[in-house]
C-alpha cells in the first residue's frame, strides 16, 4: 500500500519527501490563498529541518494568489492564532507537525478569528485543491514577504495580563523548562522570567535537532525529571515542538501525566467562575469530577482542537482542551496553548500556597492506557460492531468520533487517528488492574 498524507480537521501532514512532496505544500497554499480571496496572511513555523523550505514554498504560493504575507518566523502555533487577530489578517498558516517525529511536517490553517479552520472551511479548501481551481494574481508591483517579529511579546503580554501576575511573582517559583529545541523557546523562557520565576532551561536551542521524542509523554521526560530533582525546583514544564501541549513534572521529579494539565487548569478556573467545560471524547473522566465539584456541565466533542473550540464557542465556555496536555483558554489564545496552561497552573499554586503535588491531589485520579494499533481503516467498522455486540453492558455509547463506550467503572475509546496512519485506543479505570482488564478485552476482540 502506498503511504498517504494525513488529511483531517487538523490540516494536512506527512513525511516530507515521502507522503508530502514540495508541490503538495505549494498546492495547498494556493488553495488557501484562493479560499481567502486575497488579503493579509500570517505565517509561522516550528524548528523542523524542512521548516524553512516549506515556509518558502508556502509564502511564494500565497503571494501568487494575491495575498500579502507577514512572516512571524519560528513561533509556537498558538502565537500564530493570536497574531492573526492582532494583525487583522484574513487567515494564518502554521508550518508544524506538532508532536509527530522530526521528519514529518504539516500545514494548519487559521481563520480570521484566530481559530483553526473548522470542518466546513476545510471541505471548501480541499475542494479547491482537488479541482485545482487556483486564483492567479497579476502582480503589477513587487510582492514581498514582510517580517513581523512581535509575536512572542504579544503572546507573553496576553498571558501576563490575564493571570494574577503579582501573586505569581511573590512566590518566585523555581522552574525547569524543557522546550524540546522547539518553537516554545521563542516564548516560554521569557514568559516565566516576566512572571518572576527563576528559570532553568533544557533543550532551548532552536537551531538544533529535537533532543528527545517530540511528544511530552512521561517516558520522554527523564532528563526533565532528573533536573527538577537536582535543582530542587518547584515544578517542571515540558512542551512539544510547536508548544501547544503542556506536560507537568511535580517538585519531586514525577510526571503527573498529560491528562492532568487541562484537569488542573479547569479546576482552578472553574472554582472561581462558573462555566461549562468542553473537552474531547478521549479526555480523562477526572474532568467530570472537576465539573461536579464546581457545579458546572461537561461538554464532549470529537477529538481535534477545532472541534473543541467550536464546542466552546457554542456553549460559551471559559475553558476547555484535550487530554494530550492541550489547554484552551480563549482569554489568551483560541486554541491549545502551553503558555496559557503555564500561567493558569502557576496562578493556582500561588493562590493556594501549596506545591503542585498537593494541588494535584485535590482532584480524583484515574489510570489511563493509550495505545497505537496498526489496524487498517477499512476494518474499523467491523471491529466497532464486534465491540458493541460483545461489550453490551455500556451505560452510554458515543459514535460521533469512532466508538466510545462508558461503563460504571471505566470507559474505552477506539478511533482512527487524524494525525498518524494508525488507530488509537484509550481506556481508563480507577485502578491499574481495571484499566489493564478493559484494554485486554478490547485487544482480544481485535
Amino acid at each position: 500500500m502506498t503511504p498517504q498524507a494525513m488529511i483531517s480537521v487538523a490540516g494536512i501532514r506527512g513525511i516530507v519527501g515521502e507522503t508530502l512532496q514540495a508541490e503538495d505544500f505549494v498546492h495547498y497554499a494556493l488553495a488557501f490563498g484562493t479560499l481567502l480571496k486575497g488579503g493579509k496572511v500570517v505565517v509561522g513555523r516550528d524548528t523542523r529541518p524542512s521548516g524553512e523550505m516549506v515556509r518558502n514554498l508556502v509564502c511564494g504560493a500565497l503571494l501568487s494568489t494575491g495575498c500579502g504575507v507577514e512572516d512571524l518566523g519560528i513561533v509556537p502555533t498558538p502565537t500564530i492564532g493570536i497574531m492573526v487577530r492582532e494583525r487583522k489578517a484574513r487567515g494564518g498558516v502554521a508550518i508544524t507537525a506538532s508532536h509527530n517525529p522530526v521528519e514529518w511536517n504539516a500545514l494548519k490553517f487559521f481563520r480570521a478569528d484566530g481559530t483553526l479552520q473548522e470542518k466546513a472551511d476545510q471541505e471548501k479548501l480541499f475542494a479547491i485543491h482537488r479541482e485545482r481551481r487556483f486564483h492567479r494574481a497579476i502582480l503589477r508591483k513587487p510582492a514581498h514577504v514582510i517580517a513581523c517579529g512581535e509575536g512572542p511579546a504579544v503572546h507573553i503580554a496576553r498571558v501576563v495580563r490575564n493571570v494574577n501576575a503579582p501573586a505569581i511573582r511573590r512566590r518566585r517559583f523555581r522552574v525547569v523548562l524543557d522546550c524540546c529545541n522547539g518553537a516554545g523557546a521563542a516564548v516560554l523562557p521569557a514568559l516565566l522570567a516576566e512572571l518572576g520565576c527563576e528559570v532553568v532551561t533544557l533543550f532551548d536551542r532552536m537551531d538544533r535537532p529535537f533532543e528527545r521524542t517530540a511528544e511530552p509523554l512521561p517516558e520522554n521526560l527523564t532528563a526533565l525529571c532528573q533536573r527538577v530533582r537536582r535543582e530542587q525546583a518547584d515544578i517542571g514544564f515540558a512542551v512539544d515542538p510547536d508548544a501547544d501541549r503542556l506536560a507537568i513534572v511535580d517538585e519531586m521529579g514525577r510526571p503527573v501525566g498529560e491528562e492532568r494539565t487541562v484537569t488542573m487548569a479547569a479546576y482552578h478556573l472553574l472554582a472561581r467562575r462558573r462555566s461549562p467545560v468542553v473537552v474531547n471524547l478521549s479526555t480523562t473522566r477526572a474532568v467530570d469530577d472537576v465539573a461536579r465539584l464546581c457545579g458546572v456541565r461537561v461538554i464532549r466533542t470529537p477529538v481535534g482542537e477545532a472541534h473543541v473550540v467550536a464546542g466552546m464557542r457554542r456553549h460559551r465556555a471559559l475553558i476547555g482542551g484535550e487530554g494530550n496536555g492541550g489547554v484552551i483558554w480563549p482569554k489568551v489564545a483560541r486554541g491549545r496553548d502551553a503558555a496559557a496552561g503555564i500561567g493558569l497552573i502557576l496562578e493556582a499554586l500561588a493562590i493556594h500556597g501549596e506545591p503542585i503535588s498537593q494541588f494535584n491531589r485535590r482532584i480524583p485520579d484515574y489510570v489511563m492506557r493509550k495505545m497505537k494499533l496498526p489496524l487498517e481503516r477499512g476494518k474499523v467498522e467491523s471491529v466497532f460492531a464486534r465491540l458493541e455486540q460483545t461489550m453490551d453492558k455500556a451505560a452510554h455509547v458515543w459514535k460521533t468520533d469512532g466508538l466510545r463506550m462508558d461503563f460504571p467503572d471505566g470507559w474505552l475509546h477506539l478511533r482512527p487517528s487524524g494525525t498518524e496512519p494508525i488507530v488509537r485506543l484509550f481506556v481508563e479505570a480507577p485502578t491499574c488492574e481495571g484499566a489493564e482488564k478493559l484494554a485486554a478485552e478490547v485487544l482480544r476482540l481485535l
